[in-house]
């Protein structure tokens, strides 16, 4: 049999290859995606900023609480100490993330 049209097996075409649309269209695509990824990680990188300001604030709000010498338990000393470990605990789950998703 000469021709393939009673093989068991497939021949496969050669690929065309992108005429000017479509390399145009695809160098597009790579760029947005790498514009999404660079914006998503500067978004992320003000977030963590903002978050260590606030950090800082209710540090200050805690050294003050701390320099009243209340004897008696304040409860909004003890907010502030949940302030203090819930923004801890998301900075560090924000850097994890970046960390993760870095391009290597």
């Amino acid at each position: 049999m000469d021709d393939n049209n009673g093989a068991l097996v497939p021949v496969a075409e050669p690929e065309a290859k992108p005429g000017l649309l479509g390399t145009f269209t695809l160098g597009l695509k790579v760029w947005a995606l790498e514009m999404r990824r660079i914006l998503t990680g500067q978004a992320k990188r003000h977030e963590v900023r903002q978050l260590e300001a606030r950090l800082r604030e209710e540090m200050a709000v805690l050294a003050r609480l701390d320099a009243s010498g209340r004897a008696t338990p304040d409860p909004e000393r003890g907010l502030c100490l949940t302030q203090i470990e819930s923004l801890k605990a998301e900075i560090a789950r924000l850097r994890r993330e970046e960390e993760a998703t870095e391009p290597r």
